[in-house]
């Protein structure tokens, strides 16, 4: 969409699709990834002489540890206007907060009433979420239809998100080694899909089972390895948790790795991004309503701050980065 809505030099329908882009990648992405997307809403916004710094994503809040009542604001907000989207998203992101930090009660309560009255294409989307709230708030014959409903959708979509998804939930409803194997199944299914937040989550969920059948050392290699992921992703409170895990896994405290933040601002990650996607600098500023010599300015301290000197090492570089 954004692709043709540039193509066509359509800035309204740019700006919409930057910003749809932003929200889908809290689904199957990185928030970190839909923060660049937002930055590229606001370089549109002020090429074409508009405001850019109050663009925002509410679901994007959440899961960046915004306020709750500034979120729950927001939400309602964007209600009033006519956007109920924007609401349900921001309501799903409040609960996939809930549930990294553990309040699957209120995960549940925001999450049901949202997946019983679906609204259009999205909420649907949080189906295995409200499973996970289930499940741990003691209501596990209701996930139970939810995970057949998932798996019939799998089954007849053959998309490996799906797939990964349904894994998950039906690893929830155990706590076997078939359970185990469900989750390590449902992570690679997600690796293959892309979605390294969802894949991570798997492996969280996987390294927790075997924590508490005293498989420590299994467990730690999987909560390290998404403990890297959320904190590469910008997922702060599913790292928080991995953290925790860690900690109640045995791991030394200087084995529970320090949150890594990326040295690029979020101009410079949209930037790298774009080049390692193999954009020109004249293609990058046509995106980023920049300068190509603007652009090339940006790279230079990119390949800096990252210790690269090429494109390729560029791109391997942030390959390695969202995993």
């Amino acid at each position: 969409m954004t692709r043709a809505a540039r193509d066509a030099g359509s800035l309204q329908a740019l700006d919409t699709g930057l910003w749809v882009s932003s929200l889908a990648e809290l689904t199957g992405g990185t928030p970190r990834r839909a923060e660049q997307y937002l930055e590229q809403v606001r370089e549109l916004r002020r090429a074409i002489g508009y405001d850019g710094e109050h663009v925002v994503n509410v679901a994007h809040l959440a899961w960046v540890d915004a306020p709750r009542e500034q979120v729950l604001r927001a939400a309602a907000a964007a209600r009033d206007v006519g956007f109920g989207g924007v609401e349900a998203s921001a309501l799903g992101a409040l609960a996939v907060h809930d549930l990294a930090e553990g309040r699957y009660r209120d995960a549940y309560a925001t999450l049901a009433p949202l997946v019983e009255d679906p609204f259009l294409q999205l909420t649907p989307l949080q189906v295995p979420d409200l499973v996970e709230a289930a499940v741990r708030s003691g209501r596990a014959p209701e996930a139970r239809r939810h995970v057949e409903r998932l798996e019939a959708v799998a089954a007849a979509n053959g998309s490996p998100w799906a797939r990964g998804t349904a894994l998950r939930c039906r690893a929830l409803l155990g706590t076997d080694d078939a359970a185990s194997a469900r989750y390590a199944e449902s992570a690679q299914a997600l690796d293959d899909a892309g979605a390294v937040v969802d894949a991570a989550r798997s492996r969280l969920l996987q390294g927790e089972l075997l924590r508490r059948r005293r498989r420590r050392a299994e467990a730690r290699a999987l909560l390290r390895s998404a403990q890297d992921v959320f904190e590469a992703a910008g997922a702060t409170a599913f790292a928080r948790r991995a953290r925790a895990e860690l900690t109640a896994a045995g791991a030394e405290p200087g084995d529970a790795r320090a949150v890594r933040r990326s040295p690029l601002t979020p101009r410079e990650e949209t930037v790298a991004r774009l080049a390692a996607d193999g954009g020109t600098n004249a293609e990058i500023g046509a995106t980023l309503f920049i300068s190509a010599h603007t652009v090339d300015y940006h790279l230079r301290k990119v390949f800096h701050k990252l210790g690269v000197s090429s494109r390729r090492q560029l791109r391997a570089r942030l390959a390695a980065t969202a995993r």
